[in-house]
């Protein structure tokens, strides 16, 4: 059957008897892969997994027939432990995604505001998106995605079509913000983890996909007092947008003993241009760069969408 990561079917072959496969629909792992299922049809990723002690990729052979084939040695995936195939796995997806036209975003988080189009929040580690999905589920608003987004290019429009369900987020925001949401586990050092897995509503508005009408580049930290915001245009869009939709194909997100240098084809290439085109000639208007405390930023996004509705 295979496994499903982001609209891109992976089939693992070899040893596989210790619950290798098996890790991937974890909470560790579905942190970082999104939309993790059972796969159908043909595979676009086949990997080939030999038990070990370390994480290696010792071959890697790209398109053929139409798919990526990797061997690798590995032990089972783990949170602290093992962490690596998870990233290579993404990497690998990844690629493939891009290949169909499905863009994975890394260091992203959507959210669907009040008027149903959504806000994708980028931005590099530590800027505030896990506590805008957490500001986004306490107004009742739905979250797409957590880390990495999946986006197409439909009809001269970016849409999100699939994204990480889990959620890790510092407690500290209930207490500063004044807000309490409901969350499921926590990690050994008392970060709290929400599992979206199991969200009818977010399912039914991902097999449709999401228009997005805002993008965000976030800066934001619980120090910062009020908000501010600066319009990002023509080039800039471009030059932001190509770090994180190519970082995760890339290998930007590390992972030991080091990642796969992978290359672009034509399809991969053809893909990224339509996709930042159109952010191009779209998203001028509607792209910012928002600096401040969380709260304040989020409030202010929240309005300034709806306020184009008007």
């Amino acid at each position: 059957m295979g496994t499903r990561i982001g609209g891109v079917n992976v089939k693992f072959t070899g040893e596989l008897e210790d619950g290798f496969e098996d890790a991937f629909t974890g909470l560790f792992a579905r942190r970082y892969l999104p939309d993790v299922g059972e796969g159908a049809g043909d595979a676009q990723v086949i990997v080939e997994r030999f038990n070990g002690e370390r994480f290696r990729v010792f071959s890697a052979a790209y398109d053929y027939m139409g798919r990526d084939e990797y061997k690798i040695e590995s032990g089972v995936p783990s949170a602290y432990g093992n962490e690596a195939p998870v990233f290579f796995i993404l990497q690998a997806a990844a690629r493939a995604g891009a290949k169909l036209g499905r863009v994975f975003i890394t260091d992203s988080v959507g959210v669907v505001a009040p008027n149903g189009k959504a806000i994708l929040f980028v931005g590099y580690p530590h800027t505030g998106k896990s506590t805008m999905s957490v500001l986004a589920m306490a107004a009742g608003m739905p979250v797409l995605s957590t880390e990495n987004t999946v986006v197409e290019v439909r009809d001269g429009r970016l849409t999100i079509v699939g994204g990480t369900d889990v959620l890790v987020y510092d407690p500290r925001v209930e207490g500063i913000y004044d807000i309490e949401v409901p969350y499921d586990e926590q990690t050994r050092s008392g970060y709290r983890i929400k599992d979206l897995g199991r969200d009818s509503e977010r399912e039914r508005l991902l097999r449709r996909g999401v228009e997005i009408d805002m993008i965000v580049l976030l800066h934001a930290a619980f120090n910062c007092m009020e908000a501010s915001f600066s319009r990002i245009k023509g080039r800039k869009v471009r030059k932001t947008l190509w770090y994180f939709s190519t970082a995760l194909m890339k290998g930007l997100d590390y992972y030991d003993p080091m990642p796969l240098h992978v290359p672009m084809n034509d399809e991969i290439s053809r893909n990224l241009r339509l996709f930042l085109e159109t952010a191009s000639t779209n998203y001028s208007d509607r792209m910012f760069e928002a600096f401040g405390n969380h709260k304040t930023v989020f409030e202010r996004v929240t309005e300034m969408e709806l306020a184009r509705e008007v």
